[in-house]
C-alpha cells in the first residue's frame, strides 16, 4: 500500500495479503468498528491484532489513511486525525503479509513498525513473544479492550501469568514455567504445524509446551490469551465449516486465574464449567465483583451477646491475607474466636490452625 492508500468501513474497508489469509482494515465491534487484523480466508472474522484497543468503537464516517505526510491515521469527516500507529519517521509503504504481520517501511524500505513485534492478545505462526513483551486478554470475544489478564515473557527467562494490574512478583501469578534461571534472552515462539515452545537466542530449546507435528494441510494454528486467563492453542480448519479446535491450553483448571470473579467473589467448578459466586453477606456490585451488605460496627447486642452468625463455605481455597493466626482444635473455637472479635469478617481453618484473613 503506498502513500495515499484508504479504507472505509463500508466500502473498500480492508488490505488483504496476497493469498487472502489475513487482512488489515476495519471489523465490526458492538455499534461500531474497529481496526486491526483478522483472518480472513474464513467465513466469522478472527481478530489477531487491534489497534488503539481501549479507544470506543468508532462510526462509519471514518477513513483509514496512509497520508501523504506518511502517517497511517484514522480521519473523521471533519478532519480530525487519530493515529493508528506511531512511529519515529515517516511511513512510505505498508505491506499485509501472509504471515499475518502487517509491516511499514520508510523510504529506504527498512522496517520501522509490525505487528509481530507489537503483539495484543495473540501469537501467529512464525511469531515471537521477545523477552519484556507480553500478551493481554481482551474484555470478551465481541470486545477487543485489554482485559484483566495478562502473559508475560520475563526477561530472566520465565514465562509467567498475572492479573493485569500487578507486580511481576510469584505472589501474584497464577501460572509459571518455572523457567528463571535460564537466562536472558528467552522467547516463545509458535511453528506452522501448531510447535509452541521457549528458545534461547543461541537456538537451545529451553521446553516444549506443545509437541509439534499437526497436520497443516488446510489448517492454521495461532495462541491466544483468552478473556478467562487462560493461553490456549488453537487450529482453524481453512474451509466453509470452519471448525475451530483447542489442541492445548495451559490449564485444565478454569479457576486457577487469580482475580477471575472481582472482589469478594469466589470461582466454583460444575463438570467443566464455572460461575462465580458472592461470598454470604455479600451482593453483586456494579464493578464485577460483590459489595458488604452488613456492618461490623457496634457487633455486640447491648447485654453483651453477639447479634452474628457465621456461614460456612466449604472445600473452597483462599488467598492468605490474614492478620492473625490461632491454633484452636475445632471450627466451633474458631468461629467463637471470630464473632467475639469485632474487627474479624472471615477466618479461614485448616489442619487446627485458624486464621483471621
Amino acid at each position: 500500500m503506498s502513500l495515499g492508500s484508504s479504507l472505509t468501513p463500508i466500502g473498500n474497508s480492508s488490505w488483504l495479503s496476497p493469498s487472502g489469509l489475513y487482512a488489515f482494515g476495519f471489523y465490526q465491534q458492538g455499534n461500531g468498528f474497529s481496526a486491526g487484523i483478522f483472518v480472513a480466508g474464513i467465513p466469522q472474522k478472527t481478530v489477531v491484532w487491534t489497534a488503539n484497543r481501549n479507544n470506543p468503537p468508532i462510526q462509519g464516517n471514518v477513513t483509514l489513511l496512509l497520508t501523504g505526510g506518511g502517517r497511517l491515521v484514522l480521519q473523521s469527516a471533519d478532519g480530525q486525525e487519530i493515529s493508528i500507529v506511531n512511529t519515529h519517521e515517516p511511513v512510505a509503504k505498508a505491506s499485509m503479509f501472509d504471515s499475518g504481520n502487517f509491516i511499514l517501511y520508510n523510504s529506504d524500505q527498512e522496517i520501522i513498525w509490525q505487528s509481530f513485534r507489537n503483539p495484543t492478545n495473540t501469537i501467529l505462526p512464525g511469531q515471537s513473544l521477545l523477552a519484556g513483551e507480553e500478551l493481554f486478554s481482551s474484555v470478551s470475544a465481541t470486545n477487543q479492550s485489554t482485559g484483566i489478564f495478562r502473559l508475560k515473557m520475563q526477561n530472566d527467562g520465565n514465562l509467567v501469568q498475572y492479573p493485569k494490574d500487578t507486580p511481576d512478583e510469584a505472589a501474584y501469578s497464577y501460572y509459571s514455567l518455572f523457567t528463571d534461571d535460564r537466562g536472558e534472552n528467552v522467547s516463545l515462539n509458535l511453528d506452522v504445524d501448531g510447535y509452541l515452545y521457549l528458545v534461547h537466542s543461541t537456538g537451545f530449546i529451553i521446553k516444549d509446551l506443545t509437541p509439534g507435528g499437526y497436520s497443516t494441510e488446510g489448517t492454521i494454528y495461532l495462541m491466544k490469551i483468552d478473556t478467562d486467563g487462560i493461553f490456549q492453542l488453537y487450529s482453524f480448519k481453512l474451509n466453509q465449516n470452519s471448525i475451530v479446535l483447542i489442541v492445548w491450553a495451559s490449564s485444565d483448571d478454569k479457576c486457577s486465574p487469580k482475580g477471575l470473579c472481582g472482589l469478594n467473589r469466589y470461582c466454583v467448578k460444575n463438570d467443566r464449567d464455572i460461575y462465580c459466586q458472592c461470598l454470604p453477606g455479600y451482593l453483586i456490585s456494579g464493578e464485577g465483583g460483590c459489595q458488604k451488605n452488613f456492618s461490623t460496627e457496634n457487633c455486640e447486642s447491648k447485654d453483651g451477646n453477639i447479634k452474628y452468625t457465621i456461614d460456612r463455605v466449604a472445600n473452597t481455597k483462599w488467598e492468605d491475607a490474614s492478620y492473625s493466626i490461632l491454633s484452636l482444635p475445632t471450627e466451633e473455637e474458631c468461629e467463637k474466636a471470630c464473632l467475639e472479635d469485632c474487627s474479624c469478617e472471615a477466618t479461614m481453618f485448616k489442619d487446627g490452625e485458624f486464621i483471621y484473613p
